[in-house]
């Protein structure tokens, strides 16, 4: 803000106004111009806060507040609930110590009556053999010495299911960017439709008081007047529309990054892309979808190896320090020894089941050459879908030229036929088609570039995580 005092004479500590004001010292004119100061820092920073709050939130940003939605936080907690599992079942590897204590109160006193044979006029009588009170306690150790591969199988299954499990939350990620790509995008091309809608009913608004005032002078009959008049609602329609298809978007955007959207930046197209066979081999080496179902095919090689172990003995190893007695000091009954201490060794080995493990084994073998098809068809599918993606983008990118010299023919003939309609040599009729034609073309112009934005993202996410954000680098402000 300048504050500029003209024709102001400076006399003996005074500011006179040759124009008649009444007379101001020259401290009043400095606290003044002063608190003038103070008001415009005031007004500037409420002005700067204002467009703070109101800033627009670019792709990049959004795309990094995506992280933070609640679907992959779910994702994130299933992942760390495998890696836990599979920790669990690691100590299998390991040995087993147990301890154990058990009481019982027995009704009776345990008895054993002798029998004489050589004297069977002889009576017997019931002798004590323990106590009422048992108490009994012991601390094992045992360690599975050979499983058939059964423990090393079920350890790597495990990991291998936490392994992807993680896979499965980075390709949830990628469909998240690929969700609000397409959200983000939707919302740009809703936005430039909206503008080129505004400029439509500008345009329409200026035709239809040029129209108005034909009709006062009786120079246009009252059909050519409400026809532009019915052009003017049916243009508030559509921005109504428009409006609300933006508000809806923006809440959808706002569901999944966790976050309310105001506004957003219009994406920019120059991001670096690279070729389609770079993409391809991107994919197929690092995409997390690709990895998971390859996890898969390893799980199933590891139940293969699991079926596999039914045919081998088991071998475990057990060694105890095994007390009883009749109290819990666990020091004997007076009858039987308190020790019953022990170190062994078992094996067990299934001859026969039925035809069970060889069935077993047979599905396992199935399922394991089923999981390497599918990888396989999956490979073809994510190869097909990046080509039939990049004709696509080609194809949009050619439209996009063509939609742009249709708006430049459009506008020079709204043009000619706005001289002609202000010459009464065009009908309302044809002015309105005119503006309602170079409307359309402005939102198909900017619904293809929205969609090129949108095909390029999802080209960059079909080739993995790493050439998406990769790309995006040079761009982040």
């Amino acid at each position: 803000m300048k504050l500029s005092f003209k024709s102001l004479k400076v006399m003996k500590g005074h500011l006179w106004s040759l124009k008649g004001f009444p007379p101001i010292t020259a401290n009043d004119c400095a606290k003044r111009i002063m608190t003038a100061k103070q008001m415009t820092k005031q007004t500037t920073f409420l002005l700067l806060l204002g467009l703070t709050s109101l800033q627009a939130q670019t792709y990049q940003e959004v795309i990094q507040k995506v992280d933070r939605a609640l679907a992959l936080k779910s994702a994130t907690e299933l992942t760390q609930a495998a890696r836990s599992m599979a920790q669990s079942i690691d100590g299998k590897n390991y040995p087993s110590l147990d301890a154990h204590l058990s009481s019982a109160y027995l009704k009776e006193t345990p008895t054993m009556i002798l029998h004489f044979p050589i004297a069977p006029g002889m009576p017997s009588s019931p002798l004590p053999m323990g106590t009422k009170e048992r108490w009994q306690g012991d601390i094992t150790l045992s360690y599975p010495l050979f499983t058939g591969f059964a423990v090393t199988a079920s350890i790597d299954k495990a990991r291998l299911e936490a392994e992807k499990a993680h896979l499965k939350t980075l390709d949830l990620k990628r469909n998240l960017y690929l969700k609000a790509t397409q959200l983000y995008s939707a919302i740009y091309a809703k936005k430039a439709i909206l503008s080129a809608q505004i400029k439509e009913k500008a345009a329409m608004e200026a035709a239809y008081k040029k129209a108005k005032g034909l009709y006062d002078n009786g120079l246009l009959p009252p059909a050519g007047l409400y026809n532009i008049k019915a052009k003017r609602y049916a243009v508030d329609a559509a921005l109504i529309q428009t409006k609300s298809d933006i508000q809806t978007l923006k809440n959808r955007l706002s569901y999944l990054i966790d976050e309310p959207i105001d506004e957003i930046e219009a994406p920019t197209t120059s991001v670096p892309m690279p070729d389609v066979d770079t993409l391809i081999a991107q994919a197929l080496q690092s995409r997390a979808d690709i990895s998971a179902l390859q996890h898969v095919l390893k799980i199933d090689e590891s139940l293969e190896t699991l079926a596999k172990s039914r045919y081998y003995p088991t071998i475990a190893l057990a060694a105890a320090v095994k007390k009883q007695g009749d109290t819990i000091r666990l020091n004997g009954d007076g009858y039987t020894n308190a020790d019953r201490s022990y170190v062994g060794a078992s094996v067990s080995w299934n001859l026969f089941g039925g035809l069970s493990d060889q069935k077993r084994l047979e599905a396992a073998r199935h399922k394991k050459l089923a999981a390497a098809i599918e990888l396989s068809d999956y490979k073809n599918r994510v190869k097909t879908d990046l080509k039939n993606t990049f004709i696509a983008l080609q194809a949009l990118t050619n439209k996009l030229q063509s939609a742009k010299m249709e708006i430049k023919a459009r506008k020079e003939y709204y043009k000619l036929t706005q001289g002609r309609f202000d010459n009464q040599l065009a009908s309302a009729d044809e002015l309105s088609r005119a503006i309602a034609d170079l409307a359309a073309a402005r939102a198909k112009a900017a619904a293809l570039q929205s969609e090129i934005f949108n095909q390029k993202m999802t080209l960059l996410l079909q080739g993995g995580l790493k050439s998406f954000q990769a790309a995006l680098v040079p761009t982040k402000r």
